[in-house]
C-alpha cells in the first residue's frame, strides 16, 4: 500500500513537471513565432529583402531585430529592425560569417560558439560572437563587420 502511494505522488510529480515544461516550450515557440510574423511584415513593409535567409536578434545598447537575405537584385543584405527604425548594409563588402567562426575557433580551440549575428551599436557595424570557453566563461566579441578588426571583447566569469 505504502509503496503504490508513494508511486503515486511520484507519478503525479513527474506529470506535473512534464506538462509544465510542455507549457513553457510551447509558450516560448509561441513568442518565437510571432516574432518572427511581425519581423516578416516589417521586411515586407519597409525592406527590399525579397527572400529572406534568418531572421535573429540583437541585444546591444538597443535592441534589433536583424534579418540576413537577399534584395530585389539578389544582393546580400542585412537590415537591423525595431518597430520604429530600419538599417541596411550590403554583405557584399562584409568578412564572411565563416572566417569569424574560423577567427573565433583559432583563438579559442576548445570554445563552444553559441551564438554569431551581426550587430549594430552607434552606427558602428559588426559581428557578434557569444561563446563559452572550457572553463564556462562566457565572451562576447566583436569583430568589424567589414574589416574583421577585433573591436571588443567581454568576458563573464561563471558563479558558484
Amino acid at each position: 500500500m505504502f509503496v503504490r502511494i508513494v508511486v503515486g505522488i511520484i507519478a503525479v510529480i513527474l506529470l506535473t513537471g512534464a506538462g509544465f515544461a510542455y507549457h513553457l516550450t510551447s509558450s516560448v515557440a509561441e513568442e518565437r513565432q510571432a516574432f518572427n510574423g511581425v519581423v516578416q511584415q516589417w521586411v515586407k513593409d519597409r525592406t527590399t529583402i525579397t527572400e529572406i535567409e534568418s531572421i535573429d536578434e540583437y541585444r546591444g545598447k538597443e535592441s534589433y531585430a536583424v534579418v540576413l537575405g537577399k534584395n530585389q537584385a539578389g544582393t546580400q543584405v542585412v537590415a537591423w529592425l525595431t518597430d520604429k527604425t530600419a538599417a541596411f548594409d550590403t554583405m557584399e563588402r562584409a568578412v564572411p560569417r565563416k572566417n569569424v567562426e574560423e577567427a573565433v575557433l583559432k583563438n579559442f580551440p576548445n570554445a563552444e560558439i553559441r551564438h554569431i549575428v551581426p550587430g549594430l551599436d552607434n552606427e558602428k557595424r559588426f559581428w557578434e560572437v557569444t561563446l563559452k570557453d572550457q572553463n564556462g566563461r562566457f565572451h562576447y566579441l566583436h569583430y568589424d563587420l567589414f574589416s574583421g578588426a577585433l573591436l571588443a571583447s567581454y568576458a563573464l566569469s561563471p558563479t558558484s
